[in-house]
C-alpha cells in the first residue's frame, strides 16, 4: 500500500510535469486556468484528469472533442511515478530522506526539461539555472547527498564537489562547442546543453557528470542509429541531446551507491 501511495504521488507530480511542458513554452501560467485540452479548449474534469487511468478509460481520446490526447501525457504520468518509488525506495531512510527531497526536484526538473527539450528543441533557463543553486544548497544541507548513508563529508567538502561539478559540466560543453566549430564549423552543443551539465554537475558532482555523458552518449548513439535506420531521421537531422543527457543522470542518480559504481569509485 505505501509503495502505491508513493508511487501515486509521483504520478501526480508527472501530471504537473505535462503541464509545464505543454505552457511554459507557450508563455501561458501553469497555475490558471485549470487543465483543459489543447484541441477543443474544453475543461478537464477531474475525472478525467486522473495520472494513467484516465487516458486509458478515454482510450487515448478527449471526452469533448474526441481528438486525439498526445501518448506523452501518460508516458510522463508513468515515468515519474516509477522513478518516484525508486528513489523512494533507495533514499527514504532516517540518514538519507534529506537527499530524497532533493533528487526527487532534480528528477522532476529533468523530467520538464526533456519533454520542453524533445518538444522545441530548447532547455527551458526557468528550470535549469533554478536547478544549479538547488544542487549546491543540497550540497551544503545534506549531509549525504553525494556518498552512502555510512559516511559523509564536511559541509565545505559538499560544497567544493557540487561547485566543481556545475563547473566541470559547463567547461565540457563549452570545449566541446569549441571543437565543433573548428571542425565540423558547427555548434556540437547549445547553450542548453550547457546549463543543464552544470545543474546535472551540481547534484552528481563532477565525476556524475562524465558519467552522464556517458550514458547519455551511448543511449543518443543507439537511439539516433534506429530512428535514421528506420528512416524516421536523416543524419544530418537535428537532435537535442538534452533527454539524454536527463537520462544519464537519472541512472547515475539511481545507481549511486551500488557495488558498480564502488568498483568506478563514484559515490
Amino acid at each position: 500500500m505505501k509503495e502505491f501511495l508513493v508511487f501515486l504521488i509521483g504520478a501526480c507530480f508527472g501530471s504537473f510535469a505535462n503541464v509545464v511542458i505543454y505552457r511554459l513554452p507557450r508563455n501561458k501560467s501553469i497555475i490558471k486556468p485549470g487543465s483543459y485540452c489543447p484541441k477543443c479548449r474544453r475543461s478537464i474534469q477531474w475525472y478525467d484528469n486522473i495520472p494513467i487511468l484516465s487516458y486509458l478509460i478515454l482510450r487515448g481520446r478527449c471526452r469533448h472533442c474526441k481528438k486525439t490526447i498526445s501518448p506523452r501525457y501518460p508516458i510522463v504520468e508513468l515515468t515519474m511515478g516509477i522513478l518516484t518509488l525508486l528513489l523512494f525506495e533507495k533514499f527514504w531512510t532516517a540518514s538519507l530522506y534529506c537527499a530524497f527531497f532533493f533528487y526527487f526536484i532534480f528528477i522532476l526538473g529533468l523530467i520538464i526539461i526533456s519533454g520542453i527539450d524533445y518538444e522545441t528543441f530548447l532547455v527551458p533557463d526557468t528550470i535549469v539555472l533554478t536547478l544549479i543553486p538547488l544542487g549546491i544548497l543540497g550540497a551544503l544541507v545534506c549531509k549525504n547527498l553525494f556518498i552512502s548513508q555510512e559516511h559523509s563529508w564536511p559541509t565545505l567538502t559538499r560544497f567544493l564537489y557540487s561547485l566543481s561539478g556545475a563547473l566541470m559540466g559547463a567547461a565540457i560543453v563549452l570545449f566541446l562547442m569549441m571543437i565543433g566549430k573548428i571542425i565540423w564549423k558547427k555548434e556540437a552543443m547549445g547553450g542548453g546543453d550547457l546549463k543543464l551539465l552544470a545543474a546535472i554537475g551540481s547534484f552528481l558532482g563532477w565525476k556524475g557528470v562524465f558519467l552522464s555523458i556517458f550514458f547519455g552518449s551511448i543511449l543518443g548513439t543507439i537511439i539516433s542509429l534506429v530512428l535514421i535506420y528506420s528512416k524516421k531521421k536523416n543524419w544530418d537531422d537535428y537532435v537535442p541531446f538534452g533527454p539524454y543527457l536527463a537520462i544519464g543522470a537519472i541512472l547515475v542518480t539511481l545507481l549511486k551507491g551500488s557495488y558498480l559504481f564502488s568498483l568506478y569509485f563514484i559515490p
